[in-house]
C-alpha cells in the first residue's frame, strides 16, 4: 500500500475508535437535581445530584442493599443501591447518583460518587438495619 492508503486507513480506524468510544456516553454532561426529574426520565439512565436526607440511610437484605432518600431541598427521591457501600456515604453528605429511574419515581443506582468529608463536619451517622 502506498502512503495515501495508509493515511486513509489510519484515519478511518481512528474515527471508528472515537465513535465507538463515545457511543455509550450519551448525555455525560447532563447532571440533574432531584427536582428536575420528570416522567420523561422513567426507564432511562440518569445522573442526579443531591444530599442524603437525614434519617433515611439504612441497609436491607442482610446488608447487600443500601437504601436512602436523595434530596435537593425541594424534592425527595428514594435510591436503591446493590453494590458495596462507597466511602463517605453518610447522611447529610452530597452524592451523585447514576442509575435508572423507575416507574415509582425511585432510582436503581449503578454508581454512587460521594463528596469528601469536611474536617469541620459533624459526627458521621452510621447505617441502620431495615426492620
Amino acid at each position: 500500500m502506498d502512503k495515501t492508503r495508509h493515511l486513509i486507513l489510519a484515519s478511518v480506524i481512528i474515527v471508528a475508535v472515537v465513535v465507538v468510544g463515545l457511543w455509550d456516553i450519551g448525555d455525560i454532561g447532563s447532571t440533574l437535581a432531584v427536582s428536575e426529574l420528570t416522567d420523561e426520565h422513567i426507564g432511562k439512565s440518569v445522573r442526579v445530584n443531591g444530599t442524603v436526607k437525614a434519617g433515611t440511610l439504612h441497609w436491607a437484605d442482610n446488608g447487600s442493599t443500601i437504601l436512602f432518600t436523595l434530596t435537593d431541598g425541594r424534592t425527595d427521591m428514594n435510591v436503591v443501591y446493590r453494590e458495596p457501600q462507597p466511602p463517605n456515604l453518610i447522611e447529610g453528605n452530597h452524592v451523585a447518583v447514576t442509575g435508572t429511574m423507575l416507574p415509582d419515581r425511585s432510582i436503581s443506582a449503578k454508581q454512587l460518587v460521594t463528596s469528601c468529608p469536611s474536617k469541620y463536619a459533624a459526627e458521621n451517622t452510621t447505617l441502620k438495619s431495615a426492620q
